[in-house]
């Protein structure tokens, strides 16, 4: 009994370690295919609403792990028919800007994008690998565009 509890110890172990080495593989052709490359972000709100909304970011992904973002967004509120004047709008604009660090790591057989900001705070988004492999992707009102090699970083 000792002997074939020894031989399925060490033959899990074996398999173990095939299966991290191939995770480390990919996570590895995965984090070279992200290096140096954008995600660009452009999101809009219904046209149907009597206010719009729209923003667009931009994020680089670095080699070494390095990260840049970039935002811009604003927002129309148009004037009602309750209003003494119904071409009254208010609108407001915003940027920002942050960096930090991004890794790619693996969970439970999935790939997430580990993101921690300037002032440490951490994120995960999982990847979805047939998106990054087809470069544009919409959710909702939410388009997104991969484009390897086109990441400004120097």
């Amino acid at each position: 009994m000792k002997t074939i509890l020894r031989t399925l110890t060490m033959g899990l172990a074996f398999i173990t370690f095939q299966m991290s080495a191939q995770s480390e593989d990919n996570i590895a052709k995965i984090t070279q295919h992200i290096n140096n490359s954008q995600l660009v972000i452009y999101s809009e709100s219904s046209v149907v609403l009597d206010s719009s909304a729209s923003a667009i970011t931009y994020v680089d992904f670095c080699e070494g792990g390095q990260y840049h973002y970039d935002y811009d967004g604003s927002y129309t509120v148009k004037g009602t028919q309750n209003t003494s004047n119904r071409n009254n709008r208010a609108y407001g604009a915003g940027v920002a800007q942050n960096s930090g660090q991004w890794e790619v790591v693996e969970y439970q057989s999935a790939y997430y994008l580990q993101v921690t900001d300037a002032y440490g705070q951490q994120n995960y988004y999982p990847i979805q690998l047939q998106y990054l492999a087809g470069g544009k992707w919409k959710v909702g009102n939410t388009t997104y565009v991969f484009a390897p090699g086109k990441g400004r970083c120097f």
